[in-house]
């Protein structure tokens, strides 16, 4: 690859990686980068787990067993007496007491399995769904409320840029007027104190320039910490102020993620209490076993003298065993009556879903009153931006006017002076009020729903 070809290539890189992020691109680093939402998700694969667990009651349960233990028990009998045939030798006769010593030896497998739940398995996946639903739901309203952190920061870089652009215009005017002025003082024209406003204005503007240094300067830090993204980037942001355009008033809550993350919890809470309902159900269990069962070295010593020996009489055993030892079987429980229980949880789950429903409702006043509050804003705004529009182009003709008649004498330089001040005043007042109505817009789509990044990309290419 020849040398030309490697330098386009890495103008191309370059320019490319120095172009201004979108909004869109800032909105998605900033909901990929949000804790709060990474810990939601977490606590949603969190659920789907819990739901997984619940699907798998129906699995079977295997678990191996082994045991030992050393047998040494005194054992005291007292039963009616009883005589040996022929040696005439009485057994039993009173309190008898023998001893006894062995191991024990035990270990088994054993599988499990739930056959029928009473319908609780499936009631409590069905629950457990809908409670997943519902946090997917409180996710996007995390990242409406992220869009509109991150709208409203962007909007203010270009309401410091309209203000950077009118500061750097009336310091271009105002150097010009400090030459006239300092030519009307050589003349005797005005005075010293006259010439000294313009000093002061071009102060002021100075101080102004340098806030506004600040401001930016922060906007970018707080972007960088909201995104993620370099400053080196962000400071390539140059967007204008537009008036956002809602074409249509939205009328309804219906869309908020809020009132469809309620829904699904009534859901949830509904699908619970059916759940606790099934505790009077007979709920049934298949079991296979496989064991091993052995008695070894064991020794019984009797109170008992061998009549011809007159030794006494021990009993021993090398080994007792039950291998394999099978069992196959179905067991029914039935909660006949569990000490009022299940009727219990059955009213606490009763209770819950009287909550979510009370949830609901409330929410859905206040939703829609928050609504009928943004539609007013937004109106206000509008016509915010209409007499602003008026007040900057009164303000500006004025401007005009008073630079004409202060070239050829017919003011001050102190109502000269008053004029600039009056526009930048008027021009700030309508940038100000385009930055309100682009936040009423926000505030409008985000009280019914739907403030999306598509959404934002449309309203703003309807004033373009």
């Amino acid at each position: 690859m020849s040398t030309a070809v490697l330098l386009a290539v890495f103008f191309q890189s370059h320019v490319f990686a120095q172009q201004a992020p979108t909004l869109k691109a800032l909105a998605e680093s900033a909901i990929r980068k949000s804790y709060d939402i990474s810990n939601n998700e977490l606590t949603i694969l969190a659920d789907k787990e819990t739901k997984k667990s619940i699907r798998e009651t129906y699995l079977p349960r295997v678990e191996a067993n082994g045991k030992y233990a050393y047998l040494n028990n005194n054992i005291q009998v007292d039963i009616p007496t009883a005589t040996l045939p022929f040696l005439d030798i009485p057994l039993f006769d009173g309190n008898s007491e023998f001893t006894t010593r062995g191991n024990l030896w035990t270990t088994d497998l054993t599988a499990s399995a739930i056959l029928f739940s009473g319908t609780k398995v499936p009631k409590l996946a069905k629950a457990v769904d809908y409670k997943i639903q519902a946090h997917e739901h409180l996710l996007e309203k995390q990242r409406q409320a992220i869009i509109n952190e991150v709208s409203t920061v962007y909007d203010q870089l270009a309401l410091l840029k309209e203000v950077r652009a009118l500061l750097a215009e009336s310091e271009k005017r105002l150097a010009i007027e400090k030459q006239t002025a300092e030519k009307a003082f050589g003349y005797g024209l005005i005075t010293s104190y006259e010439l000294n406003k313009v000093d002061v204005a071009q102060a002021t503007l100075a101080t102004k320039l340098q806030e506004y240094e600040g401001k930016r300067g922060l906007l970018l830090k707080q972007l960088h910490q909201l995104t993620g993204i370099p400053i080196s980037d962000l400071q390539q942001i140059d967007e204008e102020l537009h008036p956002y355009l809602i074409s249509d008033m939205r009328s309804g809550v219906e869309n908020r993620p809020e009132i469809a993350a309620l829904d699904a919890a009534i859901e949830a809470n509904n699908y619970r209490l059916a759940a606790e309902k099934t505790h009077w159900i007979p709920k049934v269990q298949a079991l296979a076993k496989v064991g091993y069962y052995g008695l070894t070295n064991t020794k019984i010593n009797t109170p008992y003298q061998n009549p011809v020996n007159g030794q006494d009489i021990s009993l021993g055993l090398h080994r007792l065993q039950a291998f394999p030892s099978y069992t196959i079987g179905i067991g029914v429980k039935w909660d006949i009556f569990d000490g009022f229980n299940g009727k219990r949880q059955v009213n606490k789950a009763r209770i819950e879903v009287a909550k979510a429903e009370n949830n609901r409702q409330q929410a859905g006043e206040l939703l829609n009153l928050n609504l009928d509050k943004a539609q007013v804003e937004y109106r206000l705004a509008n016509e915010q931006i209409a007499a602003g529009e008026v007040r900057k182009s009164t303000a500006q003709k004025g401007l005009q006017l008073a630079q004409k008649e202060y070239k050829v004498g017919l003011i001050k330089v102190t109502d000269r002076i008053a004029a600039e001040t009056d526009y930048q005043q008027a021009a700030f007042d309508y940038y100000q009020a385009v930055f309100d109505q682009r936040r009423a817009a926000r505030a409008l789509l985000l009280a019914t729903g739907e403030l999306t990044i598509e959404q934002l990309a449309t309203v703003n290419t309807l004033t373009r």
